[in-house]
């Protein structure tokens, strides 16, 4: 095969058994690979009476058809699980050369059952699979681990790995790679329960290639487009922080856990550009030519001398303005932190700003949170909860479960003020503002989430200039309306995000260098379609690449289904949709109930679900090969 090594690793922690299995083509061709592949994986390998801590529960880790080859910017790694957090399915991604290796040491995926009932280590060389001891590692942070992975087993192996959160099964621990992190739905936490400390592997081999001539000429096409695209360059510049003071601008920036949207003083202070400072140096990924992994030195402040890399959007706006918190270093010290235990930063600023909103409102006090005080802003309280949530140690205990589930246990009508749709939280901008995004993170697969899809065009900009000509917003969508952030004219649009972002993580492509836009800037679907059939030889035309997103996007459909998600589940709950937009220039926008269903239900038509109860429809699933 070219592209792909039609193999599947497979190991059982229970009995010890690790073995290689051939994987048809027929599969390939349906599902692609990656994310796909792994949803299908695990819909046929648990069901609904599968607890996430079990046994029975499956943890995959996928590369795609391009990963190993020199397509720029190929390299991302699906993790896959069903969710702790969520009891859905849940996935995460992460970047790097862990992908790479896989696919050169003869494996597309590699999927783990079972649970071990000591700590332990598998190491990947080729065919050389091994179960290893890992007591010796338990217990270590993140950093303190991958010091003794260079030396056992070596300097050229590539690590997927927990710290203490995902050993203590928090709720929101990640599986982190060298600067990178698969983050949601508690993936780390997963392995931990599973014993699984680290996955290292090791590949030499050469990821064959369809149509070597063709594949150099969309190579550079590809690169040629990353240069001119101005996320990548703004990345490149400024590392994965999130531009807030555009934010702000433009009227969407939710700040104290959407208690107003907008008007946060020293926003500045917490921006990329402000962040630039203490920037020192840039990595990245395998075949990646924005370096956007960003070293840096905090130079000033309370957390002067603080050194590390990566500072994401979801540290400096969840940890930031969500937490009214305009301290710049304070930042960086939390995303350390977060790095060491091995939690996502995400999850843990939002539920920092919704622990925050009940301190300040009375339903928690002291007496709960072990005298920590947890008022806006208080960003020493937030390095001290940060290690709480990660141990499980008093009121760390409860919040280590998830913002939802602790709401609950905490009573009080505490869960008024926790944003989230499937048991998964969403925060930074506010979706009573972007409507089209708003549909995308209620229906995304795996709860609340911008990276199942986003209507990125529909931002609006300081200067009022759309992001997409109206031209082609109408001939794409039909409707210039997706460009209006109030618009509820955004099924069809959403339906194009969702299936642009699935392709993305079936091919394993990061979303950064993908086109946001218009097409005039990023890596379209055509640059997918047209780079998949020179690695692989498959002749895939630009409707059926469409088909094949929704049909990997109907099959999560049906895994939620399956579990009991209903039409009342694709709504965002919480404070996000109850009541209006204070503050901005949006104020007083809110969510028009009617409407929103009348959008929800063109949408659920769009990808052939029923209008009503968004189940797919048997004609559907018979057309998609699903049945």
């Amino acid at each position: 095969m070219d592209g792909w090594t039609g193999n599947i690793l497979k190991v059982d922690l229970n009995l010890g058994k690790i073995e290689k299995i051939c994987l048809d083509i027929s599969v390939y061709r349906m599902f692609l690979g990656g994310r796909g592949i792994n949803s299908k994986l695990l819909y046929d390998a648990v069901d609904e009476t599968t607890e996430p801590f079990s046994s029975e529960n499956i943890i995959v880790f996928g590369s795609g058809p391009l990963a190993g080859t020199l397509a720029p910017s190929c390299s991302r790694c699906t993790v896959t699980a069903k969710s702790p957090l969520t009891g859905i399915l849940g996935d995460a991604n992460f970047g790097g050369f862990f992908s790479a290796h896989m696919k050169k040491a003869g494996y597309d995926h590699i999927v783990i059952t079972g649970k071990s009932d000591r700590p332990v280590h598998l190491v990947i060389s080729g065919d050389d699979v091994q179960i290893r001891d890992a007591a010796h590692l338990w217990g270590l942070t993140i950093p303190a681990a991958e010091k003794v992975l260079k030396k056992e087993p070596g300097p050229k192996f590539q690590h997927a790995l927990i710290g203490p959160a995902g050993e203590n099964r928090v709720y929101t621990a990640c599986v982190s790679h060298r600067f990178n992190v698969a983050g949601r739905t508690g993936m780390g936490a997963v392995m931990g329960d599973k014993k699984l400390k680290a996955v290292s592997v090791f590949g030499k081999g050469k990821v064959a290639v369809a149509h070597e001539e063709r594949f150099q000429q969309e190579r550079e096409k590809w690169r040629q487009k990353i240069k001119e695209n101005p996320f990548c360059k703004f990345f490149g510049e400024y590392g994965s922080a999130g531009p807030l003071d555009r934010e702000e601008e433009a009227g969407i920036l939710a700040v104290k856990n959407f208690s107003q949207t907008c008007g946060f003083e020293r926003v500045e202070q917490v921006s990329a550009g402000y962040l630039k400072k203490y920037l020192t140096r840039s990595h990245a990924c395998f075949v990646c030519p924005v370096h956007c992994i960003q070293s840096f030195e905090v130079t000033d402040g309370p957390y002067r001398g603080t050194k590390g890399t990566k500072m994401p959007e979801g540290c400096n706006s969840a940890c930031g303005p969500s937490c009214g918190n305009a301290d710049p270093g304070s930042l960086f010290k939390l995303n350390n932190l977060a790095n060491a235990y091995g939690i996502d930063i995400l999850d843990f600023g939002l539920l920092m700003s919704v622990a925050m909103d009940w301190y300040e409102n009375g339903i928690i006090t002291d007496r709960d949170t072990d005298n920590i005080s947890l008022n806006w802003g208080n960003h020493e309280s937030m390095v001290m909860m940060l290690e709480k949530i990660a141990r499980r140690e008093g009121i760390g205990n409860i919040l280590a479960d998830g913002a939802v589930k602790a709401a609950r246990h905490i009573g009080r009508n505490a869960e008024m003020y926790v944003s989230a749709c499937k048991g998964m939280m969403f925060g930074g901008v506010d979706p009573r503002v972007l409507r089209g995004s708003a549909l995308c993170y209620a229906t995304a697969s795996r709860g609340g989430d911008h990276l199942r899809g986003g209507l990125l065009y529909e931002l609006p900009s300081k200067d009022g200039k759309s992001a997409m000509p109206v031209s082609e917003a109408e001939e794409k969508f039909g409707t210039a309306d997706v460009l209006m952030p109030l618009s509820y004219n955004k099924a069809t649009a959403a339906n194009y995000s969702q299936d642009m972002y699935t392709v993305s993580d079936c091919l394993e492509v990061c979303k950064f260098i993908t086109a946001h836009g218009s097409d005039a800037f990023g890596i379209t679907l055509q640059d997918m379609r047209d780079m998949l059939h020179a690695v692989t030889g498959l002749d895939m035309h630009l409707d059926g690449l469409r088909v094949l997103a929704n049909r990997v996007f109907t099959l999560e459909r049906m895994f939620l289904v399956r579990e009991g998600v209903t039409r009342e589940d694709d709504f965002l709950h919480g404070k996000w949709t109850c009541g209006p937009v204070t503050g901005g220039r949006y104020d007083g926008a809110e969510i028009d109930r009617q409407k929103w269903d009348e959008m929800l239900e063109a949408y659920y038509e769009s990808r052939g679900w029923d209008g009503k109860t968004g189940v797919p429809k048997p004609e559907t699933l018979r057309a998609l090969g699903l049945v």
